[in-house]
């Protein structure tokens, strides 16, 4: 059985995007060699290979999808792959490969719906962006609904994906990337959702593989938040129970500097 944990990074990114900016960047800078050394130490522990691809693109939405395109490239060598955001960090001893059926797309969906008030307040103060869960969501649901597909508003996130050759096969994501697009963009057009979130809407891995996912009833394994533990404004502080640490907000001092 040949396996790969593998990342994707660039330090040509742009800077311009919700994702990045001039913090975002200096912390990937400063905790990189860190980082790469305890998910290469966490791929050692599950008898995998590790890999960290570097390329040259500067656009942040296209790397996201690249991501998605090479685990169907190393589907050609390896059995069953994991993939993480370089902002993920292992602290369990347990073997994703052994926990999860990887016949399955593993990854972790969710959804934060604003209650009515907050929404209210966000759409007033037009406080959307393109990498809000929630517009995602929108999004996502939009889409299903033109081809007539009743949906939530859950989102896998794709910062820890894991997979083997099968479930890569059925969820094919090359060959349906260009359908999704075209739906995507007949959604831009014809959808529900005020200006306010729909004009934050941008091409987006998370909201494409959501979409193939339940447009072609792809299995689905939800690995739950213990798995891919996301650390953000919204929850800044580290559970117990986490195995996979997943750093959005890229202050890594909190995993490093104790």
């Amino acid at each position: 059985m040949k396996r790969i944990i593998f990342s994707i990074f660039s330090n040509k990114v742009e800077k311009n995007h919700q994702s990045t900016g001039d913090y975002k960047i200096s912390q990937f800078i400063k905790y990189k060699d860190l980082l790469v050394q305890s998910q290469k130490e966490y791929a050692l522990l599950c008898g995998a290979d590790y890999e960290i691809f570097e390329i040259n693109e500067n656009n942040y939405d296209k790397i996201q999808f690249d991501k998605l395109f090479k685990m169907e490239e190393l589907s050609q060598h390896y059995d069953e792959i994991l993939y993480f955001d370089l902002d993920v960090v292992p602290r369990t001893t347990e073997n994703f490969f052994n926990a999860h059926d990887l016949n399955t797309v593993c990854a972790y969906s969710f959804a934060r719906e604003p209650n009515s008030n907050t929404l209210i307040r966000k759409l007033k103060d037009n406080d959307f962006d393109s990498m809000n869960v929630f517009a995602k969501g929108c999004c996502k649901k939009s889409m299903l609904l033109l081809d007539n597909i009743q949906s939530d508003y859950k989102v896998i996130n794709t910062g820890i994906v894991g997979c083997n050759k099968y479930s890569l096969d059925g969820l094919s994501f090359s060959d349906h990337f260009q359908s999704a697009y075209n739906v995507y963009n007949e959604t831009i057009e014809d959808n529900l959702y005020p200006i306010e979130i729909s004009k934050t809407w941008r091409p987006n891995n998370e909201v494409f593989i959501s979409y193939m996912i339940e447009k072609y009833n792809v299995p689905f394994t939800n690995i739950g938040l213990q798995w891919n533990f996301i650390i953000d404004n919204i929850c800044p502080d580290i559970s117990a129970g986490s195995k996979l640490l997943h750093v959005v907000h890229k202050d890594f001092s909190k995993v490093y500097d104790r």
